[in-house]
Parts: structure tokens; sequence; C-alpha cells
């Protein structure tokens, strides 16, 4: 990784720390706040969000990642809002049925009549859409700083709101949802005044892409992201209808501690995403710069996973007494972020050969295995059980996305490496599920530092180099 790529992730980065500190501050505050159940219905108010953001957003926002660099600088913003127009339509007649069904989808969302969550939803929904390519535009202009800082604004806020709510609402799942909708405002208006020079320009010439091409790329990857949606809340759906609101808000707690480390997640998805799509476009032929992210990446996510997971005990006291059993959750929802941040590095062939419907087999044959996990486990173990099918669900959607991937665009990831390391910190996430800090955690947590460690040492000595270098200088 050359310099100049190195400054532009730690410029990311920079975001992603401040966020991940904020985070061990907000995170058990607001779960001493909020009881489990509480955190449920709110858990089951995002859910909904986010399986109509797909629909309605259309996979337009992958497709203006997809012909971004296709088009001029001048024209960049004619490509935005053509990308974001039908989303916009889409979302007033979502909106429309929200309101006009409002009972059953209140109701299913918090178990009671409340035309106030409806409209919530409708409002969150709008501003969800806005957000995502205003984000978006931003993160494809490489514009680390300020994303960075659009992050750290977002926890801030979240939380002084949270905190503001209470005194009116209490313990209850209004103080959450109105915080996030107001959060949610606050970068919306910040994101889209920050660079409104791109939201107005008319552009200059005609665009390179057409219509017709930009939802021909995006329309596939609806009914992937649906399947991915499925595929990620099966869990809280069958929780729900097998153990109840409570375990629901246990499972998000854990989550919540997941939430962190998905900071990590997005801050190399924010930086990779641009970086491979420029690099591809410069030399197609440049697999090794490719293999050799991955090697790194890998290598950071797998000892991630090993230190949260047996540290497990520690880390749970941050969500107080009443999320206590969380820590019988927690291992295996690691898999979620480390699995899918690896994914990124090695999924580039689907995204630069143009082949959306890949990401439909990958995320049907997913969505398939974690429901049919669910179904077998949640009645017996709970939020455990749902813990324990999402985190082999994700493993399986690493390999699928990486096997289609391989097809179109041949990366050498050195998959025999990665099974073994990720088999041994599969056992040690096992273990810790059912079992309490001892001494066979710690046994399991040194093997699997030693197989890293020897699987990967060309990794860990440049790394030493690179520090040494930055010793000298």
């Amino acid at each position: 990784m050359n310099n100049n790529l190195l400054k532009k992730f730690m410029e990311f980065g920079i975001g992603s720390i401040v966020t991940l500190m904020l985070g061990f501050i907000s995170s058990p505050i607001i779960t001493r706040m909020i009881s489990p159940e509480e955190n449920g219905k709110f858990g089951m108010f995002n859910t909904v969000t986010n399986l109509l953001l797909i629909i309605g957003i259309l996979g337009l926002d992958q497709a203006y990642v997809r012909y971004y660099y296709d088009e001029e600088k001048e024209n960049r913003g004619k490509l935005l809002r053509n990308c974001i127009k039908l989303p916009l339509i889409i979302n007033l007649f979502i909106g429309v049925l929200i309101i006009v069904f409002y009972k059953p989808i209140s109701i299913y969302i918090v178990q009671q009549e409340s035309f106030a969550v409806t409209v919530l939803l409708v409002i969150n929904l709008l501003l969800s859409i806005i957000s995502r390519f205003a984000l978006l535009q931003i993160r494809m202009k490489q514009k680390a700083k300020l994303y960075s800082l659009l992050n750290i604004i977002m926890k801030i806020a979240n939380l002084l709101f949270v905190i503001a709510i209470f005194f009116v609402y209490k313990n209850n799942y209004m103080t959450l949802t109105l915080a996030i909708v107001l959060t949610n405002a606050l970068i919306t208006f910040l994101a889209v005044a920050i660079e409104n020079k791109e939201w107005t320009s008319v552009g200059i010439t005609k665009l390179n892409t057409s219509r017709k091409e930009i939802i021909k790329y995006g329309l596939p990857l609806v009914f992937s992201m649906a399947v991915t949606w499925i595929f990620q809340s099966i869990d809280r759906i069958t929780i729900k209808e097998f153990s109840g609101y409570e375990q629901v808000g246990l499972y998000n707690g854990a989550m919540t501690i997941i939430a962190l480390l998905n900071a990590v997640q997005a801050t190399f998805t924010t930086f990779w995403t641009p970086v491979a799509f420029e690099k591809y476009s410069e030399n197609p032929d440049d697999k090794e710069f490719f293999q050799k992210i991955n090697k790194i990446v890998t290598v950071g996510m797998l000892v991630i996973a090993i230190g949260l997971i047996s540290c497990k005990d520690i880390i749970v006291l941050l969500l107080g007494s009443k999320y206590r059993e969380a820590v019988f959750i927690f291992p295996y929802l690691v898999f979620m972020p480390i699995m899918y941040t690896i994914s990124e590095t090695t999924v580039i062939g689907i995204n630069f050969k143009k082949q959306p419907k890949k990401h439909i087999y990958v995320a049907a044959i997913s969505a398939l295995t974690n429901l049919i996990g669910n179904l077998l486990l949640v009645s017996k173990f709970g939020a455990t059980g749902a813990a324990i099918s999402t985190g082999f669900s994700y493993i399986i959607f690493f390999m699928l996305r990486t096997y289609f991937s391989r097809k179109l665009y041949n990366v050498n990831y050195d998959l025999k490496k990665f099974a073994i390391s990720t088999i041994a910190v599969y056992i040690l996430a096992t273990y810790s599920s059912f079992y309490r800090f001892n001494i066979g955690v710690v046994i399991l947590t040194f093997i699997n530092i030693i197989i890293v460690m020897f699987l990967y040492k060309d990794v860990f000595l440049e790394l030493i180099d690179i520090a040494k270098n930055k010793i000298k200088k």
C-alpha cells in the first residue's frame, strides 16, 4: 500500500476510531436507560426501515457508484440527480401506503396502534434515501476528513438526542426512534448543504450513461438487496416470533457492540470502493495490488475477531446488568462485520464485470442458510441460536462472493490459509458462546493468535518494517 493510499485510509479511519470511542461511551448509557423489550421494538423499527429503503432506492445508489468514474467531473452532479430522482418518487408511493395501512404496520413493529410511529417511519425513509446518496457522493470524491467529521457528528448528535428525549418519553422505544430520525435529519442537511454545488450543477454535456443503463444496472440489485435484508433481518424476526421482544432487545444489545466493529467495516468499505474502481480503470491487470490488500485486511480483521471474542466477558459489562446474557450472543455475531469486510476485497470481480445478478445468488443462498438455521436453533437456544445461525451464514456469504468473483476476475487470495484461520476462530467462538471466560478461552485464544501469525507471517513482517521506517523518519 503506497503512502497516498495509506494517508487516505488513515483519514477515513480517524472518523471510525473516534466513532468507536464514542460508541464505547454511548452504548452503556443507552442500554442503561432503555430496557431490552423497548430496545427490541426500536430494533424492529430499524429492520422495517431498512427493508423499505432497499425497495425504495432501487439499487440506484450502487449504479451511481458504478458509473461515477465513467462521467466527467462536471457531469457527476447530473448523474447524482438522475440516480436519486426515481427513488424519491417511489418513496412518495410507499409513504402513502404506510399512512393508509398504519394500524397493522404499527402493530407489527411495536405491538400497538401508533400513527406517530408510521409517520416517523415515512420521514426516516425519506431522510435515509437522501443521506445515502449525499454520503456516497462524499465517499466517491474521497473527501475522507469530511466523511469522518459527519460520522463523528452523527454519533454525538444521536447520544445527545437520546438523552434529551429521555426526559420526555423515559424508558420507551420512542426515545430511540425520535433520536435516530432527528440524527438522520441533521446529517442529511449537513451533507447536502456542504456539497450543494453537485446537487444543483446542470452539467456541461450529455451523460455517457443513459437512464436506461442506470436502471438496468440497479434493478437486479433490488432483488439482491431484498434477499440480503432477509439474510440480515431474519434473526430478529425469528427471535420476535419465537422468543419475544426481550430476547430481541438482548440481541440488539449484543449488536450495539458489533455496531462498533461495523465502524471498522464502514471505514474500509468507504475507503476501498472508490480506490478499487479507480485502480481497475487505470490498470485492470494489476491483480497483485488486490491480493496484497486482501491479505492485510484479512490479518487485521482476524486479529480483531480473536481479541473481541476472548474479551467478551469484559466488553459485555458495558451494556449494564439487564443485558448480561448478551455475553453468549456476542461471539458468533463478530463474524458479520469480519466476513463482510474481508469479502469486500474478494467480491470485486462481480462489480468490475458488471454482473449484479451474481449478488442475487449470493444473497439468496446465504438467506436460505440463515432462515433454516434460525428455524432450527432459535426455538431451542433463543437469541444465541440466532447468533450461531447468522455467524455461520456470513461465512457462507464470504465463500459465495469470493467464488463468483474469481470466476469473473481471478485473483489468488490464498484461500487455504484463510480457511484454516476461519475454522480456528469459529472453534473459539463456539466455545465462548457457551462458557464464560476460563482457561479454555485462554488456550484457544493463544492457539488462534499463533495460527494467524504463522500463516500470515509475511504481512506481520511487512507491517513491522513499515513501523520501523516510520519511527526512523
